[in-house]
């Protein structure tokens, strides 16, 4: 199985402004018509989103909506990001009951969108803000396919670029997991470039270990500005990570409470590089692995939001993503749960 990940919209959402809820629609209709979403997904989407940044707008002094479209083996989905730091939902449990309302609304909207959703979730801290994460699959919400390990993503580019320096994939197997993070040097399309050549190149060559495959993607940079490259290989039966990486791409294992950083080589993937080398690392189940460029900073820890990691891998990115983006580059994190049959 191979993820192809296309391009995610970030919209910047203001408190009362709630003509930037219409602007955040049109977007995700625009989407869903570019991956094929007929008129009824389309208009749940719509809905979803719609409620969303409305939330955003009435109960937040700022924040921001991410769309994420993705295709895996013939399946699509959108995942859908609302993020802000406002006060936080008290009870998310009433929140999401039909009538339910702290702004004088119907009350009708986050409901709504749990059952138009494939999978949802919500993270909130008293006076620390809201994440909320709602994966919108192509099918009948009520057809829920296997898509393979949970995982989530998001990537986007520094504010003022059309195309975003950073790429990331995944190929998954029974026997195996696979994932790839590039973050192309500088931004803008020349670091696009570099980054999806390294993507092209992983393709091609994901059958291999994460040493051969980042000693290929080596020789392909060559023509390009380089990257920070990063490969880590699951493998299950041997409850076994197998990491090869250069440049300043993060990697950590998180398990019960405790993390460890996976070694990177320094270097430029394409230019200079001192030492191609992998590292194997042990896992133990519902284990996580977490990627990101620099584009986030790295002085985050799992233990800072009681209960965050037991929750889905697409929420727990989102709200590391909402943190820690240094908005001053690009940003890519990918978060995957490592579970035993």
């Amino acid at each position: 199985m191979e993820v192809t990940v296309l391009i995610n919209r970030l919209i910047s959402l203001q408190a009362n402004d709630l003509s930037q809820v219409g602007n955040a629609r049109r977007q995700a209709m625009a989407i869903a018509g570019s991956v094929g979403f007929d008129d009824t997904r389309q208009g749940e989407l719509g809905i979803i989103v719609t409620e969303a940044a409305r939330n955003i707008a009435m109960h937040a002094d700022s924040g921001e909506l991410i769309l994420c479209p993705w295709s895996l083996d013939g399946m699509k989905g959108i995942d859908v990001f609302a993020l802000d730091r406002g006060k936080g939902i008290a009870n998310i449990e009433r929140a999401l009951e039909d009538g339910y309302s702290t702004a004088g609304t119907a009350g009708q909207g986050m409901g709504a969108m749990q059952r138009l959703a494939g999978d949802f979730q919500i993270y909130s801290a008293a006076s620390q803000g809201t994440a909320l994460f709602a994966r919108v699959l192509y099918g009948p919400a009520t057809s829920r396919p296997n898509i393979g390990p949970s995982q989530g993503a998001i990537s986007v580019a520094v504010a003022g670029e059309s195309v975003c320096g950073d790429a990331w994939s995944s190929c998954h197997t029974p026997e195996r997991s696979i994932y790839i993070v590039a973050d192309g040097l500088g931004h803008g399309p020349l670091a696009a470039e570099a980054a999806q050549e390294a993507i092209r190149v992983f393709h091609e060559s994901s059958e291999r270990s994460p040493e051969q495959i980042l000693g290929e993607i080596h020789g392909a940079l060559a023509k390009t500005r380089g990257a920070a490259v990063s490969i880590a290989e699951i493998l299950y039966d041997r409850r076994s990570v197998n990491y090869a990486g250069a440049g300043n791409i993060a990697a950590v294992l998180w398990s019960k409470g405790k993390s460890r950083s996976l070694v990177s080589m320094n270097g430029t993937v394409g230019h200079s590089v001192g030492k191609l080398q992998s590292f194997s690392y042990p896992w133990e189940s519902n284990s996580m692995l977490i990627m990101h460029s620099d584009g986030l900073g790295t002085r985050w820890s799992l233990d800072q939001y009681p209960g965050l990691s037991q929750r889905h891998p697409a929420l727990i990115a989102a709200v590391l993503f909402r943190d820690f983006s240094r908005k001053r580059d690009d940003a890519t994190i990918v978060v995957s749960r490592i579970q035993s049959e």
